[in-house]
């Protein structure tokens, strides 16, 4: 059998081809290797099974009746799996009765092909499923996108001030469920709006790049950076009690006032004043709570003469409660 060259695919893409025939597994690897497809060979349902949920493919060629699995219950498991819902399956096999297609194709199969094929319209299939997966690739990596854009702050590319307080809502109750600490920092660039007024908003927007980067540098992986509002930050810290926040907040502080802040303007000595508070404490039972008990430190960080760190003044948990106006956070 002759078969015309066929132009290459424009990229990489994987074909997995499952069945127990040695002679039409190499007579689909010839057709496909000339079309330009990459391919991968099975020879069992249970050999697929095992290696598809670890090797990279796109479209999937099942032989009906295959041993151990058959090509049914193979293309079931494999559209249960979430991130496979949108690969490609070919159902290939010698039973063209309208009942086997039917159960073919409501197993989870995309096209069905009968044996004896042409190699023509067998391609010409394959590459209507690739352009359905590429497709379908596109549209995920363009919701990724939009989704990651819903959830950062246009000028630092830090997560903005909606995706914080939803992560804090979580993280809080997680915490609350297993007993286990969350502190949170409330940040401020000190005088930040004599920078403006003096250099004008272009460069105060250059310091807040500037500074957001140095938060993000030193924050850990687990941490959550955003950019709250303004020229203010918040760093979430999960696993991490007052103490060890404390300890990273100073960190930031020491590195913002050793920082020089080149802008177009010339370099600008930058400080900031932070606020720490942590759970669990007595007093603290929401997650706006947590929040105000931050601002609260920062406040008294930048009425104490800012550039310093200031924790929420806390007590023990199993202490009695003192009258409400003796308390202070």
């Amino acid at each position: 059998m002759v078969v015309a060259p066929i132009c290459p695919a424009m990229s990489s893409f994987t074909v997995a081809v499952v069945d127990d025939d040695a002679a039409i597994r190499r007579l689909l690897r010839l057709l496909l290797h000339r079309a330009g497809y990459e391919t991968r060979e099975y020879a069992t349902g249970q050999e697929a099974s095992v290696s598809l949920r670890e090797e990279p493919w796109d479209l999937a060629i099942l032989d009906r009746r295959l041993p151990e699995m058959d090509g049914i219950a193979l293309a079931e498991e494999l559209k249960a799996i979430p991130e496979f819902r949108w690969r490609y399956i070919v159902m290939l096999t010698g039973e063209d009765d309208q009942d086997a297609k039917v159960e073919g194709l409501e197993s989870g199969a995309d096209d069905y092909v009968t044996k004896p094929f042409q190699p023509r319209e067998f391609l010409a299939r394959i590459r209507a499923g690739e352009r359905i997966v590429r497709l379908q690739k596109e549209l995920l990596e363009t919701n990724k996108r939009l989704e990651l854009l819903s959830i950062t702050d246009g000028l630092t590319k830090l997560n903005n001030h909606r995706y914080f307080q939803d992560e804090l809502v979580r993280a809080f109750e997680e915490s609350m469920r297993y007993g286990r600490p969350l502190s949170l920092a409330m940040i401020d660039l000190d005088f930040f709006k004599k920078v403006n007024d003096t250099y004008g908003h272009a460069v105060g927007d250059e310091v807040l790049k500037c500074a957001a980067k140095l938060f993000r540098q030193s924050a850990r992986s687990t941490d959550l950076v955003a950019r709250y509002g303004g020229e203010e930050f918040a760093v979430m810290m999960p696993e991490t009690d007052l103490e060890d926040a404390a300890v990273f907040a100073e960190k930031i502080r020491s590195i913002i006032e050793s920082t020089s802040f080149d802008t177009a303007a010339g370099s600008i000595p930058v400080t900031v004043s932070i606020g720490v508070a942590s759970v669990p404490h007595s007093r603290i039972t929401t997650p706006k709570e947590l929040i105000v008990a931050a601002d609260k430190a920062l406040y008294r960080a930048k009425k104490n003469g800012r550039n310093q760190v200031q924790c929420e003044k806390r007590r023990d948990p199993a202490a009695p409660r003192k009258a409400p106006q003796e308390q202070a956070v």
